[in-house]
């Protein structure tokens, strides 16, 4: 059935056109497949719709009834969606988000809010999580995933980056002194996060690069839980700077050494439309003067209201 349409479709192009090389032309597929197509059509309802020779085409009576079958069919098609395009210009679109629950703390989730504010034609769902979301099986239109991107079937377009640094509470750091160097790390007390490696890069403009491999003593599968153990004195831990508050029992360990910056990717299906809400959303966000992840949780709701009425 699907290919008798497909065949009816070619014979309607070719009596719109005079021609088959008009209809190969119009379609972009080859005069034989045209003319294939028409015969195979012909063959398929036991009757001659075209007379033809090498200079002109004629129809035959069954061929103009065939060829009102074909126009019904292409009108009922463009009726179609000409009703949903004009659906879709007054309907609200949805944009499903995930976002690591980090940044529920920074100025991305402002810059989304301000977003979606300035077009009430769009309908927010959110989800706030630090795990890595199955974007295309549960039907996300976009997430922004922390960490290097791995090879994948999906686009993605860096953001921007996070400074990251070591903390330790000051009750660890009076059982444990102040370290100097990162290698006096590896019998201290870490909190892991279960979708990092237990391992934390550290580099230094002269000394280089150095690796501390530890077996943690918690893990965790938040980045703002495993926060609030070292403030409690359980382990070490490196979450991004924006989140460390002054009010909190925790002080930067060896602030000479740097932790590799984490980098914030907007990611979605490979086969997403180039255009719309997420596109304009992306770009949005990359092209922003401001550094989203920079603003503790005290400060978010006056960014945020700021966010809103720019």
């Amino acid at each position: 059935m699907l290919k008798d349409i497909r065949y009816l479709l070619v014979f309607a192009k070719v009596v719109e056109s005079g021609s088959f090389r008009g209809a190969s032309s119009e379609l972009d597929i080859s005069v034989a497949s045209v003319s294939s197509y028409v015969a195979r059509l012909e063959e398929s309802l036991g009757v001659a719709l075209l007379y033809r020779n090498t200079r002109k085409l004629s129809l035959t009576e069954d061929g103009e009834k065939i060829y009102k079958t074909a126009q019904n069919i292409l009108d009922l098609y463009a009726d179609g969606l000409g009703e949903y395009k004009e659906r879709e210009e007054h309907s609200i679109s949805r944009l499903k988000i995930a976002i690591p629950a980090v940044l529920i703390h920074s100025r991305l989730l402002s810059k989304i809010v301000g977003f979606v504010r300035r077009d009430l034609g769009i309908h927010l769902q959110l989800l706030c999580s630090d795990q890595h979301e199955d974007v295309i099986g549960r039907g996300f239109d976009l997430a922004i995933r922390l960490g290097n991107m791995p090879d994948s079937n999906l686009k993605a377009r860096k953001i921007f980056e996070l400074e990251r640094v070591l903390i330790a509470s000051g009750d660890m750091l009076d059982r444990y002194g102040f370290p100097s160097h990162p290698r006096d790390l590896a019998a201290w007390p870490w909190i892991g996060l279960t979708m990092r490696p237990n391992h934390r890069q550290f580099l230094h403009r002269q000394r280089g690069e150095y690796e501390v491999n530890y077996t943690p003593v918690a893990t965790v599968d938040s980045v703002e839980a495993a926060y609030r153990l070292t403030n409690c004195g359980l382990g070490l831990s490196a979450p991004p700077r924006f989140l460390i508050s002054a009010q909190d029992d925790v002080q930067e360990l060896l602030p000479d050494w740097q932790l590799p910056n984490l980098p914030a990717y907007a990611v979605r299906p490979s086969n997403g439309v180039s255009e719309g809400p997420i596109q304009k959303l992306i770009d949005y966000l990359a092209d922003s003067d401001t550094q989203l992840a920079a603003c503790h949780p005290r400060d978010l709701a006056q960014k945020l209201a700021a966010e809103v009425v720019d």
